[in-house]
């Protein structure tokens, strides 16, 4: 089914205004596709990346909580909870955005320092399993965080390549097919002018030719 651009005058000057506008959608789709294969690229690559931070934090967390129930088995929650209070704030965590293909994405501006394994409590009282564990979790934290930017960049960059495959789409579905079945009407409009005042000229060339 044709899809005519409503209103269209069927002239030359429109014919000319839809080609041009044709050859600049046409261009437009192909800077689109262009970038929406670079943002997958670019989005599997950190995807990658991500899943195997991922794996290593789920690892992690899995021992870092063994470590912790060891040691509140052995020295008691209260004294757990005491060493966990001795350990200091980790303070607020600074978000900034970063340029991404022309894509601006949350980060983690930086990941905080891993402290000393000592570090708020005497390590003379302490005991080991909870110096560990601590350790552990701190660990964990810097792990979270940078996971944490990770996924933040990866779902705008996601939401990027969801907006600019509609845009292809509609370009491709709608825009440029609707251009073209326009200047196909007019062309085919036109054709018919010239075929009906060539006719007229002939008619007119016979009728003088015979002396009407």
């Amino acid at each position: 089914m044709a899809r005519i651009i409503p209103g269209i005058r069927p002239s030359r000057i429109e014919l000319l205004k839809l080609r041009r506008q044709e050859e600049i959608a046409r261009k437009g789709r192909d800077l689109l596709e262009e970038k929406l294969n670079a943002m997958l690229l670019e989005f599997f690559r950190r995807f990658s990346v991500y899943q195997a931070h991922r794996e290593a934090f789920e690892r992690e967390i899995a021992e870092a909580y063994e470590v912790l129930l060891d040691a509140e088995m052995a020295v008691g929650r209260p004294a757990l909870w005491e060493t966990a209070y001795a350990i200091p704030d980790a303070g607020e965590v600074a978000m900034e955005e970063r340029s991404l293909l022309g894509i601006r994405v949350p980060a983690v501006a930086a990941l905080p320092e891993e402290p000393a394994e000592l570090q708020g409590y005497c390590p003379l009282s302490t005991p080991p399993l909870s110096v560990i564990a601590a350790a552990r979790f701190a660990r964990i934290l810097r792990l979270l965080l940078q996971l944490a930017g990770e996924e933040g960049a990866l779902r705008v960059l996601e939401q990027a390549i969801t907006a600019t495959r509609r845009k292809v789409n509609a370009l491709d579905l709608i825009l440029l097919p609707r251009l073209r079945d326009t200047m196909q009407y007019i062309e085919e409009y036109l054709e018919e002018l010239e075929r009906e005042d060539l006719y007229r000229r002939k008619l007119t060339k016979a009728k003088r030719g015979e002396g009407w």
